[in-house]
């Protein structure tokens, strides 16, 4: 009788294991196969306190990280889920290629690029990854062949509904040379700063913008429930993005920051729990 309870015991802890095996299998599967390829769209309501009629639709994407393993064939619902909000202005705050050396694939991309649809303006502004891996001396061409315009270290002022939105956008913190001439960060009914490493707002905290957009950090890509540390590992490992990493932040003086998760991947093709974003502000003025 005890070899008997003896083999139930054992067949019970196979039985676990293999539910263990299962499951981490699966999860594997998930992280590499099915969430890098999913897109959600996130929305907020920003400045609804002002009573206004004027209301703009701003959506930003950040980190595509075009490589072989994220075409633009997986790019193109990205695209249809940002035309699906119908946006007046669309940003995208920096990192286009993984690694050009490795991987380019400018004809389609810039063609996705092309059909995203903004009906006041499209910009971008310069990411770490746009200077490296020999993407500097193709960035700026293949974003203006889509209809975006770069700021680099430079504003430009969008009429909305009677309303007029200034947006400046700052050069990359880590291989450019962000810079700002601070009496030309002037009021207007809206300021949006751009920058694509979030831990630089720290540095213009003191202008006059309202809402700033940032990228770079993945949110970590990795997010396991009950083992934070995994997710904060990564992120520490990302420069400029420890201290703002995902999502909304109240700053000072009525100040926001946004960090979008961004699109593509970086490291290791792999997301758990961190869901690829569109992200979508509405905007009263």
């Amino acid at each position: 009788m005890k070899e008997v309870g003896s083999l139930k015991i054992i067949r019970r802890i196979m039985s676990l294991i293999l539910v263990v095996i299962l499951i981490i299998g699966g999860c594997i599967f998930y992280g590499y196969k099915i969430e890098p390829y999913r897109v959600k769209t996130n929305s907020y309501d920003i400045n609804n306190k002002v009573k206004s009629n004027n209301k703009v639709k701003v959506v930003q994407i950040s980190d595509i990280h075009i490589k072989e393993d994220y075409t633009y064939k997986d790019f193109s619902k990205v695209v249809d889920k940002v035309n699906e909000q119908d946006p007046d202005i669309v940003v995208f705050t920096g990192d286009l290629y993984d690694n050009y050396s490795i991987y380019k694939d400018d004809v389609n991309v810039i063609n996705e690029l092309k059909r995203i649809k903004a009906k006041e303006g499209k910009l971008a502004v310069w990411g770490n990854r746009d200077y490296g891996g020999g993407s500097g001396n193709h960035f700026e061409s293949i974003m203006n062949q889509a209809d975006f315009e770069i700021l680099k270290n430079d504003k430009k002022t969008i009429s909305v509904n009677n309303s007029k939105l200034r947006f400046y956008g700052l050069d990359d913190t880590m291989l450019g040379k962000p810079e700002f001439i601070y009496r030309d960060f002037i009021s207007s009914s809206y300021n949006i700063l751009l920058s694509h490493e979030p831990d630089t707002v720290d540095e213009y905290k003191d202008l006059n913008f309202n809402l700033a957009l940032s990228g770079h950090s993945h949110g970590g890509q990795i997010n396991i429930p009950f083992i934070l540390s995994i997710n904060k590992k990564a992120i520490e490992t990302t420069g400029l993005a420890s201290k703002y990493s995902i999502g909304m932040y109240d700053l000072d003086n009525n100040k926001k920051l946004y960090v979008n998760t961004g699109i593509g991947t970086t490291h290791i093709s792999f997301r758990f729990n961190v869901v690829p974003e569109v992200s979508v502000f509405n905007i009263e003025i």
